[in-house]
């Protein structure tokens, strides 16, 4: 167990410049937050939470007005430790204008030794450390001040701990050779907090849009669109503004007037006052746009409903996870079901022949399992299996059910 020689309760601008002061040059800082999410659209930043071998520290954003020192606190060449941080990446750069060049996190990490595919931090803190940590304050109103000393005790146990996680997950990475994976990871995880959300691609979000005529699907681009820009310029949550359910709705309607609005089901009156001419204004876009801006069905199209791209994708699926068990990964680390149901589409359309790097697939985004670490131990063999040059057999022996690789180029 890391144990830390001093505590602080950061409340005011000057005990943070001097917190930033006496931490200053430190190589490694551990980092939590705790926010809410229920009335808003960006999480509500309630407290900061801070792990060095010299302090650990709680800092109070609410009554600090300056987190500027917090900001210089976190530059490089600091090492951001964290645990499941991608809520508090996104919040950080929202706040401080500011992310570290290197983030580390530890779920992220125990990932790659066998501990499953998000591992919690207690869970990890009883592996790793030997300590059961208390949930009796899991459901604190974080925004309430003052907080009671057992809660703030309570937060820093997210820190507490995770100096001496990274410090045996980072031991056993560098005898596995699996570091420089998890520092891919933890570097594409830090570049998805840079930036907010395209408003215009939120509607792939939305379930039920299938069945959907593309130009009833441009409407609803554009009301997506419309309710993302106003819920950030609220501060309210999106389903608070007007539901999904709604939109679809509206989308397949296409109401042309206020009054059209009116009756719409699930649309709250004083929203309908408040939005109407805009929710019509974004209608009216959609049905006027040209039919080039009409949003592109997904690639591949042509073998959407064939069930045997479900089939052969299961049988890439078999060898994943038996790749996956011989790595000691957990499966999703390396491939989704939609990844390879888009490799087998792509080979088709491709003749069979191998898939470049940082190939294009559903969605229009980067079919992971072809790029980086994951092409190297397991993509390159997905290709080789459906291209028939690699088989899979069962040999069932007493006692034992084994899944064979075996290489029909060589064979």
């Amino acid at each position: 167990m890391c144990t830390l020689s001093e505590t602080r309760f950061i409340t005011d601008d000057g005990s943070l410049r001097q917190l930033a002061q006496d931490l200053s040059g430190e190589r490694i800082i551990a980092l939590d937050t705790e926010f809410l999410t229920e009335r808003y659209f960006y999480p509500r930043l309630c407290l900061i939470q801070i792990g060095t071998p010299k302090v650990l520290a709680t800092v109070d954003p609410l009554a600090c007005q300056d987190l500027s020192p917090l900001a210089e606190l976190l530059a490089d060449p600091a090492v951001l430790l964290l645990h499941a941080g991608a809520q508090d990446l996104s919040i950080l750069r929202r706040r401080l204008g500011y992310l570290p060049s290197k983030v580390f996190d530890t779920q992220i990490a125990a990932a790659f030794l066998g501990f499953g595919h998000s591992i919690s931090y207690s869970r990890l803190v009883e592996s790793c450390c030997a300590v059961k940590l208390s949930r009796s304050r899991a459901y604190t109103d974080w925004a309430q001040r003052p907080l009671a000393d057992d809660q703030l005790q309570y937060a820093l146990d997210d820190v507490r701990y995770l100096m001496r996680i990274y410090e045996l997950l980072s031991k056993d990475l560098l005898k596995q050779g699996r570091l420089g994976w998890v520092e891919e990871e933890c570097r594409l995880a830090r570049n998805l907090a840079l930036h907010d959300p395209d408003p215009r691609e939120q509607w792939r979000r939305l379930s039920g849009v299938r069945g959907i005529r593309r130009r009833q699907l441009l409407v609803l681009r554009e009301l997506v669109a419309w309710r993302e820009e106003e819920a950030r310029r609220r501060d309210r949550p999106r389903q608070h503004i007007i539901p999904d359910r709604v939109l679809r709705e509206i989308s397949q309607s296409t109401p042309r007037s206020v009054s059209e609005l009116k009756n719409m089901r699930g649309l709250h009156p004083r929203e309908h006052k408040r939005s109407g001419m805009a929710i019509i204004a974004a209608v009216e876009a959609g049905l006027a746009a040209p039919d080039s801006s009409l949003p592109l069905p997904r690639r591949h199209s042509y073998l959407k409903n064939d069930p045997a791209v479900g089939v052969v994708a299961s049988l890439a699926d078999t060898y994943m996870k038996t790749r996956a068990r011989e790595l000691g990964l957990a499966p999703q680390l390396l491939a989704n079901r939609k990844d390879l149901e888009s490799i087998v589409r792509m080979m088709a359309e491709n003749g069979g022949a191998p898939l470049e790097e940082g190939t294009i697939g559903q969605g229009d985004s980067s079919v992971r399992l072809l790029d980086g670490w994951r092409r190297e131990v397991a993509g390159e063999d997905v290709m080789r299996l459906l291209a028939g040059c690699i088989a899979l057999r069962v040999k069932i022996r007493s006692g034992s059910v084994d899944l064979v690789v075996e290489d029909q180029e060589n064979s």
